[in-house]
């Protein structure tokens, strides 16, 4: 029977979980800490072996092998020494436990004290503190910054291994306040005094100054330190962090050296400039635009633009930009703009969009162009042209009268009276179509029509085929190609395909090159056609009068079963 009385009083005043073990790992006794930590009361564990209890599946053999070779050796590697490992609670819950094991021979057999303590709130707060640590550093590399710490009185102390790297001053240099010597000598007086004083208000400093690299190079950094407080409150140490912002102060200068030469261009220009944000509000006008709308740039800030604007025009400006802030395309209006001297003016607006070097949107850039005094001119030009146009239709209208009037009738062969009227009203067709056009230009399609118009019978519109592509021709080759389609239909009517009830014209071009194309005009259905013995006016003037201004040498074919014309025509840009 062992003597356990002498151990009793350390079973009872222990803070940690003691348990006893003979020589065979049997447990013998169990405090109540033990209790506690592993949920087995005394007499559950008393008489059954330590290694089935408390110690991991794993583990058990080498618990084993160790305490028996410890007995026939003496040899031993865990008594009288501090251990961590890990312990199984009644649930079968294991936890880290910090070990230590002595062994007591006052009596009889050989006792084994093991006093246990359970560290898993410490292992939590260690890996926090870890966690904590590992994010700080992580932080300070992410934002590349170099970190330091001061004592308590702002003198760095202490191995600083990232301002060693980054300056070059061993230990005993950076020392005390030895670090201002990699301070440049115009920034060391302003350090000192704002660092001293942040040291004895305790509050955060925030600071820039050059630092000197070890390459000797001088390069800028924004430094920040705050103060590690003792749990009374006072500073224990200082933790700061020096970030290299010199290539961000160089773009900050480039950019404000950018904006200025961009608000001196813009100031210099004589119309309205503006940027806006990314939201769409003016941020910028230039003076022109101060000017013209009579305020303050401050004033012209947002949207104060728009009630500039015509009430009638907003809708569609309006509508204009959101289409393009939704594709962030450039876009463009014209709008009638109060003007400060009381009066409205026409503006074409053209507005870009900005981008980032990220490539982030940040808004338009704008210009507008006074229009009034063009508009003015056009409407005078389109006035001007309406009336020439006029008195042309109303000279070939006199022409035609004269034409009348000089070839009486008695006088002058009727077929020749009518040949020149009809000629003249086919020239002044085609000078209505050029009209609607502003003379620049027309559609085959439209001159042949208009063409073949006095030759359609309304009872049977399908005598007389067009066909083709939407290609245009110029003023001269248009009324060129009108007379050769009168001459044409003109001779059909009297000779050939619409001469007789079953007789057909069919009509067709397409583009042969880019500047030119082909018109075809083909008969079927007349009489049996044979070359004529001599040539009239119309075909002399398709052989040769029109060729100039059509664009090509116009072909007749007297083709057996209907006569045939190939037209070219120059295609207008």
């Amino acid at each position: 029977m062992f003597n356990l009385a002498t151990l009793q009083p350390i079973l009872r005043t222990a803070i940690d979980a003691v348990v006893v073990m003979d020589a065979g790992g049997v447990i013998v006794d169990w405090n109540g800490k033990a209790e506690q930590v592993f949920g087995w009361s005394r007499d559950e564990v008393v008489g059954r072996n330590l290694g089935e209890v408390i110690i991991p599946p794993r583990f058990r053999e080498a618990h084993r092998l160790g305490l028996a070779r410890l007995l026939a050796t003496g040899r031993q590697t865990v008594l009288d020494r501090l251990l961590e490992l890990s312990a199984l609670r009644r649930d079968q819950s294991e936890f880290p436990v910090e070990l230590s094991i002595t062994l007591s021979k006052d009596v009889g057999s050989p006792l084994f004290l093991g006093f246990i303590r359970d560290i898993s709130e410490r292992r939590e707060v260690m890996a926090r503190l870890a966690g904590s640590e590992a994010r700080f550093r992580a932080a300070i590399d992410a934002v590349q910054g170099i970190l330091w710490t001061n004592s308590a009185t702002g003198e760095m102390a202490g191995d600083q291994p990232g301002w060693a790297a980054l300056t070059g001053q061993a230990p005993h240099e950076y020392q005390g306040l030895g670090w201002t010597q990699a301070v440049h000598p115009d920034d060391v007086e302003p350090t000192l005094q704002a660092w001293t004083a942040a040291v004895a208000e305790g509050r955060p400093f925030v600071f820039e100054h050059r630092v000197r690299r070890r390459d000797g190079v001088w390069r800028e950094f924004v430094i920040r330190a705050v103060p590690v407080p003792e749990t009374d409150g006072s500073v224990h140490e200082w933790v700061g962090v020096h970030t290299d912002v010199t290539e961000q102060r160089l773009a900050e200068a480039r950019l404000r050296q950018s904006e200025a030469q961009f608000r001196a261009m813009a100031d210099s220009a004589p119309a309205p400039v503006w940027m806006t944000t990314a939201a769409g509000g003016i941020e910028f006008a230039n003076e022109a635009f101060a000017e013209f709308a009579g305020l303050r740039r401050e004033d012209l800030l947002g949207d104060v633009w728009v009630s500039l604007i015509h009430p009638d025009d907003i809708p569609g400006v309006l509508a204009k930009r959101a289409e393009a802030r939704g594709s962030l395309l450039p876009y463009s209006f014209e709008a009638r703009f109060y003007r400060s001297d009381g009066g409205y003016r026409w503006m074409l607006a053209n507005a870009k969009p900005r981008f980032g070097p990220d490539g982030e949107f940040q808004g338009y850039l704008g210009i507008a162009m006074d229009l009034t005094e063009t508009k003015a001119a056009e409407a005078r030009q389109r006035l001007l042209i309406n009336e020439l146009n006029h008195r042309v239709k109303n000279t070939l209208a006199s022409i035609q009268s004269i034409a009348r009037q000089t070839l009486r009738v008695g006088e002058t062969p009727p077929h020749v009276r009518e040949r020149l009227i009809d000629r003249l009203l086919a020239m002044s067709t085609a000078h209505d179509v050029l009209t609607r056009e502003n003379w620049e230009g027309a559609a085959i399609d439209e001159v042949i029509r208009q063409g073949v118009r006095p030759f359609v019978d309304e009872r049977e519109p399908g005598r007389i085929t067009i066909r083709g592509g939407n290609l245009r021709v110029g003023p001269s080759a248009a009324l060129s190609l009108a007379l050769a389609i009168h001459e044409l239909g003109t001779n059909a009517v009297k000779y050939g395909a619409l001469s007789t009830p079953a007789g057909q014209v069919a009509i067709d071009w397409d583009r042969i090159e880019d500047d030119c194309a082909v018109v075809r005009w083909k008969e079927t259905g007349g009489p049996p056609v044979k070359p004529p013995s001599r040539k009239g006016f119309g075909s002399r003037l398709l052989d040769g009068g029109l060729a100039a201004d059509l664009g090509g040498q116009p072909k007749l074919i007297f083709a057996p079963d209907g006569v045939e014309a190939v037209l070219p025509v120059r295609i207008a840009r």
